[in-house]
């Protein structure tokens, strides 16, 4: 153990010298007076979802969720960041019984921590969002489902592992944990966990080029309305690309990935991403 955190310091301060839009993952901290603002669009569509023994089958019509994250994030110093996100939401299918959906279902404050200052690249970040739309789960019967009616806890953990100087491996574990209101048709709290791996290569200076895969499970039986542990997941994969705009100020972003497993009932969809992020260093 003692040996793996010596590697982990080491690998760590030789890649906090690159000064690069490349090295500002989510696991690095902002200096004191800098900041980053990040637009991320992503929309899923599915016409198929998963049965119980895991194959794909029609549900009989093309149902569309589009999500935009806007991330505002701002360095207090090396070790502590803080920021505001701003999600909003649509959805919609092509079922005549149903009227599309769109708000803010989330927004709220958020904190970012290096713990130890010896190892930059592991961090830990806290968001608290709160949904302010009215009935989102379309539980009146006359709008589609947008999201759980309840506020979102969500925590994360980062950390970045240089391979070479033209790649490296990014890992993510999140904790999603829902505090559902009144109007919820769950009535207790119930958490979800979300772990991604990235493998990213840098053709260039200006270029990244990145593949990922997502494993996340829900801890909870909606049918039962109790929690259990792992009742429901699904896997996603996919391919991106980042290309910097204006080096060292402006990147652009594009994703795709596909829904390829799942429990039952979980969609069997794709998504299309496409996001901007702007870094203001002093």
């Amino acid at each position: 153990m003692r040996f793996f955190l010596v590697l982990l310091v080491l690998v760590a301060q030789v890649a906090v010298g690159q000064n690069n839009l490349q090295n500002y993952t989510p696991s690095i901290l902002f200096s004191q007076g800098d900041w980053e603002y990040k637009t991320f669009q992503n929309l899923y569509t599915q016409t198929q979802e998963f049965d119980n023994n895991g194959n794909k089958s029609d549900i009989g019509r093309r149902e569309t969720f589009f999500t935009s994250i806007n991330q505002f994030l701002y360095g207090l110093n090396d070790q502590i960041n803080v920021g505001l996100d701003v999600w909003v939401k649509s959805s919609n299918n092509d079922a005549d019984e149903f009227d599309g959906t769109t708000g803010i279902t989330g927004i709220g404050p958020k904190i970012k921590i290096a713990p130890f200052k010896e190892i930059p690249r592991l961090s830990i970040q806290s968001t608290f969002l709160f949904n302010t739309v009215d009935d989102p789960e379309g539980s009146n019967g006359d709008k589609f489902f947008l999201e759980w009616d309840a506020n979102l806890w969500l925590n994360q953990i980062f950390f970045d592992l240089p391979l070479n100087d033209k790649s490296q491996l990014f890992f993510q574990q999140a904790f999603w944990y829902r505090l559902t209101k009144d109007g919820s048709s769950v009535s207790k709290n119930f958490l979800e966990t979300q772990t991604s791996v990235f493998y990213s290569y840098f053709p260039s200076s200006r270029w990244t080029i990145y593949g990922m895969t997502e494993y996340f499970p829900t801890h909870y039986d909606f049918g039962g309305d109790r929690a259990e542990a792992f009742f429901a997941y699904f896997l996603q994969s996919g391919l991106g690309v980042k290309y910097q705009l204006v080096p060292n100020l402006i990147e652009l972003e594009a994703l795709y990935t596909n829904y390829w497993n799942g429990s039952e009932f979980k969609g069997a969809g794709e998504t299309i991403n496409l996001g901007i992020r702007v870094i203001r260093q002093k």
